[in-house]
């Protein structure tokens, strides 16, 4: 595809003919009603996904690439009845805010990765909380949500600890923006470096093989790699240094390969045991603040019994367990609920209970105090606010990874009696529009 595009001291100037509507908007084979419009617009707003946005007449324009507040030469790309997006081709008055991106492989058409490199920090975080508070605003119904400054850990860059890789021929790579074709990489700005490391190590790919997950811990240095192949084929491997290696089947199983399918991992004083199989942190301090974050709005102390449900790997079920009387974790996912019982097995007042979130909160009965969930990207279960208020929660962190996702849930918190009360982001994922949301709701 050739080099992207060229960082200028003025602004962003994509070559012309360099990108093509499919390659760089989600792979939509989509021919314009208007293919050679190019536009000046004046920014005004960001959107859920990254996109810098504008108005004209009243149709929304949004632009990738770009910052609000700046003024742009656009040619649309994708057009429809009252939105289109276009790409960028010129930044003609650039934000205060625009840096350039620490990385390479950063820009249109290129690495999917990240897509705010080119966004100071400060910026970055400010951005995040406007996000949260227009997903509310706009899909919760709520008229003037109480939002708090996001909230980040120090650690900008070198903080992923975990990534998954796809084949780019006979190495790996990451996916393109907007595509499931895989760029190769030499090195990665937000890879810590041991994971980088091991990146390096494992850096080929062969005919088969559809992804390959890495993932270190800081604290003990341990590896796991875990493989997804075609029709589940084990590859032969031999290994020089420590490290585990499994197999992801496609039925979600766990297959060891080489070494035990875990790693342990120390977060905010507490030592965690994460399993291939299930979902696992990969900036170790901002979910240390995560944790911290979920207590503190939750206020959570002696005397409470408290339920995490979605509990997944313990990650709040233990990070709270030492200030509250009792907690009760629920958890469908075989491994994940594994890990939690390994985690907190030296502790007496937790209790878990594996399966369906709605099928097990609906048969228990023993009182609660306060109760945080995570749910998967589809929201609630069936009737969990309600069971929740049954049980007695009178206090509920609702810890969200999609914004939209909290508030699509905001009816069912409220047929459940449950007021919104405040929530804060909290900046998983520096470089990236991704972050992790924590409400609160009361009755």
């Amino acid at each position: 595809m050739g080099d992207a595009g060229k960082w200028w001291g003025v602004g962003y100037n994509v070559q012309e003919g360099s990108l093509s509507a499919r390659a760089l908007w989600r792979g939509v084979d989509y021919q314009p009603t208007m293919p050679d419009d190019i536009l000046e617009l004046k920014l005004t707003g960001i959107a859920h996904g990254g996109e810098a946005l504008g108005k004209v007449d009243a149709r929304v324009i949004f632009v990738a690439f770009a910052l609000p507040g700046e003024r742009v030469r656009v040619q649309l790309v994708e057009v429809h009845k009252r939105w289109a997006r276009a790409r960028l081709l010129e930044v003609l008055e650039p934000s205060p805010y625009r840096i350039d991106p620490a990385c390479p492989y950063f820009g249109p058409g290129r690495c999917g990765g990240c897509q705010w490199q080119h966004i100071a920090r400060e910026a970055q975080t400010d951005y995040k909380a406007r996000i949260l508070r227009d997903q509310l605003q706009r899909l919760g119904g709520l008229k003037k949500p109480r939002i708090l400054p996001t909230r980040a850990a120090d650690e900008p860059w070198r903080y992923r600890t975990q990534m998954v890789f796809y084949p780019a021929g006979e190495v790996l790579g990451l996916r393109r923006v907007g595509s499931y074709e895989a760029l190769s990489i030499e090195a990665c700005p937000i890879l810590h470096p041991d994971l980088e490391a091991l990146f390096r190590d494992f850096n080929v790919a062969w005919d088969g093989l559809r992804s390959v997950d890495l993932a270190v811990s800081r604290s003990t240095g341990e590896k796991l790699v875990a493989l997804r192949t075609r029709r589940d084929e084990a590859p032969a491997i031999e290994v020089d240094f420590p490290v585990s290696i499994v197999l992801e089947r496609s039925d979600g199983r766990v297959q060891p390969l080489v070494g035990q399918p875990w790693y342990f991992e120390t977060i905010a004083g507490h030592t965690y045991r994460f399993s291939a199989g299930a979902r696992r942190p990969f900036n170790i301090p901002a979910t240390a603040l995560l944790i911290e974050t979920v207590r503190e709005l939750l206020a959570a102390g002696p005397g409470h019994a408290v339920m995490d449900v979605y509990a997944g790997q313990g990650l709040f079920t233990l990070g709270l367990a030492e200030q509250v009387s009792l907690i009760i974790g629920v958890e469908e996912n075989p491994y994940a609920i594994e890990d939690a019982a390994f985690s907190c097995g030296h502790l007496d007042n937790v209790v878990l209970h594996e399966g369906p979130p709605p099928k097990v909160l609906r048969k228990l009965k023993d009182p609660i105090d306060l109760a945080i969930v995570s749910p998967p990207e589809e929201g609630l279960g069936h009737r969990i606010p309600q069971n929740l208020a049954r049980l007695g929660a009178h206090r509920v962190a609702y810890v969200a990874s999609n914004p939209a996702t909290l508030a699509r849930d905001i009816e069912k918190m409220q047929a459940a009696h449950y007021r919104f009360v405040e929530a804060v982001a909290v900046d998983i994922a520096p470089q990236t529009y991704y972050f992790t949301t924590v409400a609160l709701f009361s009755r």
